[in-house]
């Protein structure tokens, strides 16, 4: 069957014309590769020091955690808020139809 032939009187699709969305691209590849090949170097070299650290003398902290000591002023007046609740309202509202 060639691409102007119908079927069922629709016209076919071309299956290149659309990019599977699921199929990473070249960039997003390499963006996968450098994350799962750098989260590996950081996981081997935390293993490595927590296993062999201490007895090279090799002391001191090697994960630090941020802490403000100060709140910080620009936000004293913030409040939390659950997003996940708020955008599923929101997204609730917008189906349901304006009351008249």
């Amino acid at each position: 069957m060639n691409q102007t032939q119908s079927v069922n009187g629709k016209r076919p699709v071309q299956a290149t014309r659309f990019r599977d969305e699921r199929t990473p691209t070249a960039q997003q590849d390499e963006l996968i590769r450098y994350i799962y090949e750098s989260w590996n170097k950081v996981s081997r070299e935390v293993e490595h020091y927590s296993q062999n650290g201490a007895e090279n003398g090799k002391g001191g902290a090697l994960v630090y955690y941020y802490c403000d000591n100060e709140p910080n002023p620009m936000l004293k007046d913030f409040q939390p808020f659950d997003l996940e609740d708020w955008c599923r309202k929101r997204l609730s509202s917008n189906r349901t139809p304006p009351s008249t």
